[in-house]
């Protein structure tokens, strides 16, 4: 099962010292979600990476920073999926550059999924589980069970995760989880991923 950890919003203390840890216990995917950073605080935030750590890194903003570190790819939000002709330029300049890159995507939705999966190779689909906060899942466990597995490979399951998701993620047909509130909103983010 593919793991994905997504940063926190804003930045917290010894941020880059524990994410570098769990790049280095083996987290394939780190998506850097920062959405007030400027390009050039972006820039400074993904200097602090080892370059082996940088390639699997996935940005969520200012995609031509992609080109500069060689990052893993880019996460297209809802918004820029809707700016179609920006989002088929980007995608030609990637393929030009001849860079192996990754383009994913997230949805609230199943009409959502059922649009986006073709341009993408992956998606995150949220919230599919219940977050200790008691805000519900979006989907009932049945119909991710009937519909996920007809998106063989792309699908993501986020919202609410936490280690026990895994088991459930798996039996529902999700290729992967993504985790960032049950990690970031505890005091030992590191000790929580150890577990997973």
């Amino acid at each position: 099962m593919k793991l994905i950890v997504i940063t926190p919003s804003k930045n917290i203390e010894n941020e880059h010292q524990i994410l570098g840890m769990m790049l280095d216990m083996g987290l394939p995917t780190l998506h850097v979600r920062k959405p007030t950073l400027s390009k050039a605080n972006l820039k400074n935030y993904l200097n602090e990476f080892t370059k082996s750590h940088q390639k699997k890194i996935i940005i969520h903003t200012h995609y031509n920073l992609v080109w500069h570190f060689r990052l893993k790819g880019i996460h297209v939000s809802k918004k820029e999926r809707r700016r179609k002709f920006k989002l088929l330029l980007t995608k030609a300049s990637l393929r030009l550059r001849k860079l192996k890159f990754t383009i994913g995507t997230s949805c609230k939705s199943l009409s959502s999924l059922h649009e986006t999966y073709k341009d993408f190779n992956y998606i995150v689909l949220s919230p599919v589980f219940t977050d200790p906060h008691g805000h519900r899942p979006s989907f009932n466990s049945g119909t991710l069970k009937r519909i996920i597995p007809t998106y063989p490979g792309k699908v993501i399951a986020h919202g609410g995760s936490t280690a026990d998701s895994i088991a459930k993620a798996k039996e529902m047909g999700f290729v992967g989880i993504a985790f960032q509130g049950y990690l970031w909103n505890s005091s030992q983010p590191l000790a929580l991923f150890k577990n997973i």
